[in-house]
């Protein structure tokens, strides 16, 4: 009873990454105000937009499937974040949400029953993240932070998409984390960034710090 009461005030770390598994993630560079992380090969199961679907129908056909419409109707616990990438085409958002799939089921994830969901093997992706409280409006912290990312002289970052990630369940009232991401761009000449004190994020939301030499 009272985990469920500090849960809805969001007493504890920011989101809810000590009641779900989260997706693991390496920080490889803090600057001021947002990070840049690096999110390793992994499976997740994703579901896109159409003009006539919105953000939460996306989400209860994936939550349909963790909750048995799948191969063999297992009952798959829920994880964080809940990531959407936006594209605007014809002036028109498309967005396609992600649930990571937890790592019981990353070897072998069972089909969905429904033909538009979709596991799919999300190749390593680096990213640049800002944290954002409450309840933002993802579109416009996209700007805002696409703005700041141009003015901190970042040239490599592919501003065509944006993606966001929510911690929290809707009802959650204070402590909310959500998060506006770019994908840094990798040319061919481009290895792995050698870090000093990388923070790994683990699946149960702890940092586990290494040093590199560089």
């Amino acid at each position: 009873m009272f985990s469920s009461v500090k849960n809805f005030f969001g007493m504890g770390p920011p989101g809810e990454v000590t009641k779900y598994e989260m997706a693991p993630y390496k920080v490889l560079q803090e600057f001021e105000g947002y990070d840049l992380r690096e999110y390793p090969e992994q499976k997740w199961i994703a579901t896109k937009n159409d003009e006539s679907t919105k953000d939460n129908n996306m989400f209860w056909k994936l939550f349909g499937y963790i909750d048995g419409k799948n191969s063999v109707g297992d009952k798959i616990s829920m994880t964080v974040p809940v990531m959407i990438s936006n594209q605007k085409e014809d002036n028109q958002m498309k967005r396609e949400m992600q649930f990571f799939i937890p790592t019981k089921f990353q070897d072998s994830p069972p089909d969905p029953n429904d033909s538009s969901v979709h596991v799919i093997s999300r190749e390593s992706i680096t990213l640049y993240s800002k944290f954002l409280p409450g309840r933002p409006n993802f579109e416009e912290e996209a700007k805002k932070f696409q703005a700041e990312l141009v003015a901190a002289g970042h040239t490599d970052v592919d501003f065509s998409m944006f993606y966001t990630a929510g911690y929290d369940n809707p009802f959650k009232i204070f402590n909310r984390r959500s998060e506006v991401m770019f994908k840094k761009i990798l040319d061919s000449s481009t290895t792995s960034i050698p870090p000093q004190n990388v923070q790994e994020k683990s699946v149960d939301g702890n940092e586990k710090e290494e040093t590199t030499d560089p």
